[in-house]
């Protein structure tokens, strides 16, 4: 039996026992960068079937209280899902400031130097998480993802990421009319006599389409 057939096992009995291995520990314990990689396709191999860890109530207490669960769960309620946990983070791991992930997006989506400053302000504006996910650009979610080190379909689920998890609304309670239906029908017609008077919106430029275009702006 070789090492790596060892330390995998020494992972299963650990893993069924509830104990949490850290997989990085393990891959540390091998001799060599060939038994390091069959390792990791071991237990890789092995965590696609692995059973639920047996995990005790402090265990799971323990697991609740890490901040990268609290993001997860605060993310089912945040519109704007996991971006304004994750986007902070995939930009740290880069080692790059909001200005300069703006610089570096610039010329990949044919911006004029000049937007640089518009770019770095919507971006702090996705970082906060005031945009809509589903209105950014799949150019800017691609452009993002090359220069983060994250696929744009990643990105794009971890922005709506909570959504699908919420409850739907009772679907009648949207299509009854209470009361007299002709005077909601008449108070629909004033608000859209209200908004036809509203002066139109200025039209998106290049960088407004980017962040709050659609996904083909």
């Amino acid at each position: 039996m070789t090492d790596a057939d060892l330390l995998l096992s020494e992972f299963i009995d650990a893993w069924n026992g509830g104990r949490r291995p850290n997989v990085r520990e393990y891959l540390k314990r091998t001799a060599d960068d060939a038994a390091r990689d069959d390792l990791a396709d071991a237990i890789d191999a092995w965590l696609q079937v692995a059973p639920a860890p047996d995990y005790g109530a402090d265990a799971r207490a323990a697991i609740r209280a890490e901040p990268a669960v609290q993001h997860v769960f605060a993310a089912v309620d945040a519109e704007a899902g996991l971006w304004p946990h994750a986007l902070p983070v995939l930009r740290t791991r880069a080692r790059l400031s909001v200005a300069q992930l703006a610089a570096h997006l610039v010329p990949r989506l044919a911006l004029h130097a000049t937007d640089e400053e518009r770019t770095a302000d919507y971006l702090e504006r996705l970082e906060r998480g005031e945009l809509e996910p589903t209105r950014v650009s799949r150019r800017l979610l691609q452009a993002l993802g090359e220069v983060l080190g994250a696929s744009p379909s990643t990105l794009a689920d971890a922005g709506i990421f909570g959504r699908t998890l919420r409850p739907a609304a009772a679907g009648g309670a949207l299509l009854r009319a209470e009361g007299n239906a002709g005077d909601h029908v008449e108070a629909d017609l004033a608000v859209l006599a209200c908004a036809a008077a509203e002066p139109v919106p200025p039209a998106l430029d290049a960088v407004d389409r980017l962040f709050v275009g659609g996904r083909d702006a």
